[in-house]
């Protein structure tokens, strides 16, 4: 299967890279790190991302577009999405749809479970931590050379998606896989320095706010939980897309052993809901509730009246999960 995705990959002349919406560190470290890759092997290679991009990334992450349009389309021989599993969540701008792009040139690398897009040619692997884990142990088999920026992006994803290698997703091929891009110059000051070592005072402000009005504890005090008004986001300015590690200071509470953050949307309540033990996995509820994501990380949108409604649901749903 690596010599096939190589090769097409290689073959290419102009590739248009896709992930799922509202992208987090895996999505743009995956994408971002084959377009680089390509393009360090004269290979065209574009990424899109529809919606903006969080903060963090941006000192990492190179230009790429947000729309294309189908006469664009057009000129590009391969289309790959990578981390994403459905087609709704399909970042491929406002003119491309699924259906055209399966009747192109069309890969798929994810490593979610219940993988949807039925792509022509797709590689799927639950198994694995994260999607940039698999580009890049794609791309270190081909024994092209590797950039030191592209390597420093799927190191990224991989971070982000291990949690900085804590998470029960890390085994021995994530250090492995690991050591390698670090080996093809991939610098791991800077993605800590953006990462996990840079937050906005103002961010500080809001969590430490959010956390005095609005946590809360159920399943004796084993479930943590949230939910952000959207009168306390105003306040400072904050954008939900800039919510990666929100909820580690739900999971972080020593009793919790499952944690949801939930806030508002215009299509209804966006629940995510985390687990720090195997034994009591998200993945199943989210998926139940018409979402998705891993055992461990998963997250759904559910059309309730309110939040008190959300609440009884999740208090229901999470305690079952806790006793079973």
């Amino acid at each position: 299967m690596f010599t096939d995705i190589i090769n097409k990959l290689l073959n290419a002349q102009n590739v248009l890279i896709m992930t799922h919406r509202r992208p987090d560190g895996d999505a743009l470290g995956s994408s971002m790190g084959l377009a680089l890759f390509l393009r360090s092997n004269g290979i065209g290679a574009e990424v899109i991302l529809p919606d903006d991009m969080p903060s963090r990334f941006r000192t990492l992450c190179p230009a790429y577009r947000k729309d294309i349009t189908l006469a664009e389309a057009e000129n590009f021989d391969l289309f790959v999405a990578v981390d994403c599993a459905n087609c709704e969540r399909l970042g491929c701008g406002a003119e491309l749809d699924i259906e055209y792009l399966r009747k192109h040139n069309f890969l798929s690398i994810d490593h979610h479970k219940g993988n949807s897009l039925n792509a022509p040619v797709q590689w799927v692997e639950p198994t694995a931590c994260s999607a940039s884990f698999m580009v890049a142990r794609l791309l270190l088999s081909s024994g092209r050379t590797i950039i030191p920026e592209a390597a420093t992006l799927m190191l990224t994803g991989i971070m982000t998606d291990t949690g900085n290698f804590c998470f029960a997703n890390t085994d021995a091929a994530a250090f492995q896989t690991a050591a390698r891009l670090r080996s093809c110059g991939a610098d791991t000051a800077k993605i800590a320095n953006a990462i996990f070592f840079s937050k906005p005072l103002k961010q500080l402000r809001f969590e430490a706010e959010l956390i005095n009005t609005c946590f809360k504890m159920a399943c004796d005090n084993r479930f943590a939980y949230c939910f952000v008004p959207e009168a306390l986001m105003k306040k400072y300015d904050f954008n939900m897309a800039e919510d990666e590690g929100l909820i580690d200071l739900l999971r972080g509470i020593d009793t919790a052993v499952i944690a949801m953050l939930c806030h508002k949307r215009a299509d209804g309540f966006r629940v995510s809901l985390r687990s720090k033990s195997e034994r009591f996995p998200v993945g199943p509820t989210a998926r139940e509730l018409g979402g998705g994501g891993h055992d461990m990380a998963a997250g759904s949108t559910v059309d309730l009246p309110d939040f008190h409604a959300v609440e009884t649901l999740l208090i229901d749903k999470i305690s079952a999960v806790l006793k079973g």
